[in-house]
């Protein structure tokens, strides 16, 4: 369990993610284990999607030689939030 914690913390670095300059950077090595770890970084966070939050929607953007993955999401109380991650290192992979 320990081992899985661990690994699971190594994707993640970098900020808060509520912007582009404190992005959560996503350490995966390809796209089949990026974009999962992103929706993980969510749950984790706020509970079980479609439950405690929806996706509202999700796009990418370029800066400054880096790729972003920007999910904007709604809370079960209505707020709304998004989130930055920087998928640089997995993105077309």
């Amino acid at each position: 369990m320990a081992t899985k914690r661990k690994r699971k913390q190594a994707l993640y670095s970098g900020g808060n993610g509520e912007s582009l300059e404190t992005a959560i950077i996503i350490g995966a090595k390809s796209t089949s284990t990026g974009v999962p770890a992103e929706y993980d970084y969510i749950i984790g966070k706020h509970g079980p999607a479609n439950v405690r939050w929806k996706l509202i929607s999700q796009r990418l953007r370029e800066s400054a030689g880096r790729d972003y993955d920007i999910l904007n999401i709604e809370l079960d109380n209505g707020e709304k939030r998004s989130y930055y991650f920087d998928i640089t290192e997995f993105f077309c992979k």
